[in-house]
C-alpha cells in the first residue's frame, strides 16, 4: 500500500520524474530542425539528463519501501542501470528526432525506450543484493512492461507533437506533458516494486558497496538541481541563439534593403525597379494586367550641381525626390534610376484614380523647384504590354523623350515591334 511508503521519497521522484520528462520533451523537439553538430549536443544533452532523470526517480522510489533493513547497493550493478537508462534515451531521441518517422521507426524507438527503463528497473532492483533472492509476482511484472511500452510511447508521440510547435504556449503545453509522462513513469516503477517480494529474514550482501542512504534525499537533490540548472542554462543559451538569428536575420534585412535603397533620397533603388519590374512580368505576363513606367529626368540636373559640394546637391535632390514623391498617387512605385532619372511604376495605369496625378506631372516644371532654383525635366513613358513587354524593352521606350503633355495619354501609344515580341513571354 502506498500508505507504507515514504511520501517525501514518493513525492522527491515524481518531481525528478517531471524534470527528466520535460528534459526530454524539451531536448527531443529541438533535434529535427537542428543541424548535424547542434543535433548531437541536444542528443548528448536529452540523453544525459534524462536517462539519469529516470534512473534518479527509480532508485528514490526504490529508498521510499520500507525494508526494515539499511539498504545497500552493488556499485557495478548500479552503474549498468544508469548506463541502461541513458543508452536507451539516446537510442530513443536520436529516432524520434528524423525529420521522417514512420511507424515501423516509431515502434523501434518506443520498445528500445521502453526495453532501456525495464532493464534499468529491475537491474537496479536486482543491484540492492540480499542474502536471498527475491520473487516476483508475474502478472505486476507484466503489468509494468506494459506500463513502460505504452509510457515511451506516449512520451516519444508527444515528443514528436512538440517538435512542430513553436510560441509563448510551447513551455506550458511541455510541462502539462512531462506531469503525463512522469505519472507514467512512476506508474511503471511502483508497479514493478509490488511484483518483487524479499524473503523474510533477507538482509543486504555484506560486500554492497553503495550504502543506500545516499539514494534517497541526497540523490534526488542533487539530480533535481542537476536537471534545473541544466535545463535553465540551456533555456539561456536557446534564447540567446534566437537573439543572435533574430539580430542576424535583421542585420541581413537592412543589408538587403540597402542593396535596393537609393541612398540620398531613401528611395527604391535602379536594382529595386528592375527586380519589381520582373517580379510583376512573371507573375501577371500570363494575364496581361497593365501597367505604365513614366521617366521623368531632370534635363537641367548638369547646371543645378554646378559649384555645389556633394551635401549640397544630395540635399537639393532629396528635396527633389519629396516634391516628386508628392505628386505620385499612393499605388505608385516610385525609383531614383540615376543621378538625374526617377521612374514611377503606375499599377493598372488607364484607371481614373490616376487622372490627378498626370495632371500634376504635365505641369511638374511649374510645381517643382523654386524662382531661384528652376527645375526642367524631360519625360517619357512605355505601357506594359503595348509598348513592351521585358524590362529591358520597357524601359528602353519609356525613355523615348516626349512631350510633358503626353504623360498619361496611352490611347494613341502605338506597339513597337522590336520591343513587343511574340508570345508577350520574355521578362528579361
Amino acid at each position: 500500500m502506498m500508505s507504507e511508503y515514504d511520501l517525501p521519497l514518493v513525492v522527491a521522484s515524481f518531481l525528478v520524474a517531471v524534470l527528466a520528462a520535460y528534459a526530454a520533451l524539451f531536448f527531443g523537439a529541438r533535434l529535427v530542425n537542428a543541424e548535424s553538430g547542434e543535433r548531437r549536443k541536444w542528443l548528448l544533452a536529452g540523453a544525459l539528463l534524462m536517462g539519469t532523470g529516470v534512473w534518479t526517480m527509480h532508485f528514490v522510489g526504490m529508498r521510499a519501501m520500507p525494508m526494515g533493513v539499511p539498504m545497500s547497493f552493488d556499485v557495478m550493478m548500479t552503474l549498468v542501470s544508469w548506463l541502461a537508462a541513458v543508452l536507451a534515451s539516446g537510442v530513443a531521441l536520436h529516432i524520434i528526432g528524423r525529420k521522417q518517422l514512420g511507424v515501423p521507426l516509431f515502434v523501434s524507438a518506443t520498445l528500445s525506450m521502453a526495453s532501456g527503463i525495464v532493464v534499468m528497473h529491475y537491474l537496479g532492483m536486482y543491484a540492492m543484493r540480499m542474502s536471498a533472492p527475491p520473487t516476483f509476482n508475474t502478472v505486476f511484472l507484466l503489468i509494468s512492461i506494459a506500463i513502460a511500452v505504452v509510457a515511451s510511447g506516449a512520451a516519444l508521440a508527444l515528443c514528436r507533437k512538440l517538435q512542430g510547435m513553436d510560441g509563448s504556449g510551447t513551455l506550458a503545453v511541455q510541462f502539462v506533458a512531462a506531469l503525463v509522462m512522469a505519472a507514467a513513469i512512476c506508474g511503471m516503477h511502483y508497479t514493478g516494486m509490488m511484483a518483487m517480494t524479499f524473503p523474510e529474514g533477507a538482509v543486504p550482501a555484506a560486500d554492497n558497496g553503495l550504502r543506500g542512504n545516499w539514494m534517497g534525499i541526497p540523490l534526488a537533490v542533487f539530480c533535481i538541481a542537476m536537471l534545473a540548472v541544466a535545463l535553465v542554462v540551456t533555456v539561456l543559451d536557446v534564447k540567446h541563439q534566437r537573439a543572435l538569428e533574430a539580430f542576424k536575420a535583421e542585420e541581413d534585412k537592412r543589408v538587403a534593403e540597402l542593396a535596393f535603397t537609393d541612398a540620398v533620397t531613401g528611395l527604391p533603388n535602379r536594382s529595386a525597379l528592375e527586380q519589381r519590374l520582373l517580379d510583376i512580368l512573371a507573375r501577371d505576363n500570363d494575364r496581361g494586367n497593365p501597367f505604365a513606367l513614366i521617366y521623368l529626368d531632370i534635363a537641367n540636373f548638369r547646371e543645378l550641381s554646378t559649384g555645389m559640394g556633394d551635401e549640397s546637391l544630395n540635399a537639393v535632390v532629396r528635396e527633389i525626390s519629396e516634391a516628386l514623391r508628392d505628386q505620385m498617387s499612393d499605388q505608385v512605385f516610385l525609383a531614383r534610376y540615376s543621378a538625374s532619372a526617377f521612374f514611377a511604376l503606375v499599377p493598372d495605369h488607364e484607371d481614373s484614380q490616376h487622372a490627378f496625378m498626370y495632371k500634376r506631372l504635365r505641369q511638374i516644371d511649374q510645381r517643382i523647384g523654386t524662382p531661384s532654383m528652376p527645375v526642367t525635366w524631360r519625360a517619357g513613358q512605355a505601357a506594359y504590354p503595348k509598348t513592351g513587354n521585358s524590362t529591358r524593352k520597357l524601359v528602353r521606350a519609356a525613355m523615348v523623350p516626349r512631350d510633358l503633355n503626353e504623360i498619361g495619354e496611352f490611347a494613341n501609344m502605338a506597339a513597337d515591334p522590336e520591343l513587343v515580341m511574340p508570345g508577350h513571354n520574355r521578362h528579361s
